[in-house]
């Protein structure tokens, strides 16, 4: 093999690593930004972040869903499949206060699942509120959690 055809190789080669370190980079940061990130939209003011994740054999649908004071930057989904997560965001307009809720029915017929985030400047950030309700309700187990408070709440919640 030449000098000229080695280089040519070596450098086709450093493109494509070039490409593909790129590419995983993207996926990185699309990946980062669906993990419970918060945009910022009024430094200071809350925002919240809800990772749900249904661990469950049983596909959820949407059956409610409001963010009071604010909006949704990613609202939630009409169904969750079993095994699916999803990630949903919402930030203040002008208030020091942000409340989400949303309610997902489990399968066609079964009990309603709340998943409800408060953050407030005064009192943090609280899943209070949060849990299942309806015939089979028993069935389930709705397991909430917090990781971060004001202004920027994140909260999981996964529902066995």
């Amino acid at each position: 093999m030449t000098n000229t055809t080695r280089r040519t190789l070596n450098r086709i080669g450093a493109g494509c690593l070039g490409i593909a370190a790129t590419a995983a980079i993207g996926f990185g940061v699309a990946g980062a930004a669906n993990a419970g990130t918060v945009p910022v939209t009024h430094p200071g003011e809350p925002s919240i972040a809800m990772t749900i994740s249904n661990n469950t054999n049983q596909t959820e649908y949407l059956v409610g869903n409001e963010s009071s004071s604010g909006g949704w930057v990613n609202g939630p989904k009409d169904t969750l499949a079993p095994g699916e997560s999803e990630t949903i965001v919402a930030v203040a307009g002008s208030e020091n206060i942000l409340e989400t809720d949303v309610e997902y029915q489990i399968g066609a017929t079964g009990p309603v699942a709340t998943y409800r985030v408060v953050d407030s400047q005064m009192d943090g950030a609280s899943t209070f509120g949060s849990g299942i309700n309806g015939d089979g309700s028993t069935n389930y187990v709705l397991i909430p959690g917090i990781q971060s408070a004001f202004p920027n709440a994140n909260a999981t919640f996964t529902l066995k």
